[in-house]
């Protein structure tokens, strides 16, 4: 008796997309999606926080901070 299934071992090589470059190629792009997302995301950050720190020194310039 031979029953034969359809899995990526018995399936010929020339049919298709090659689903591990797929899948790679997918992981790549969310990777550098997600670096520029990160980078940006922290670029804002510390603008936000040098912006905050700037406006307090330049508040209590010359008399010292509250702590």
């Amino acid at each position: 008796m031979n029953t034969s299934h359809a899995h990526t071992a018995s399936a010929s090589p020339g049919h298709g997309l090659d689903h591990r470059f797929l899948w790679r190629a997918l992981l790549v792009a969310g990777g550098i999606y997600l670096a520029v997302k990160l980078f940006r995301g922290v670029g804002a950050l510390f603008w936000t926080v040098f912006g905050l720190a700037f406006g307090l020194a330049w508040m209590f310039n010359g008399r010292g901070f509250p702590w």
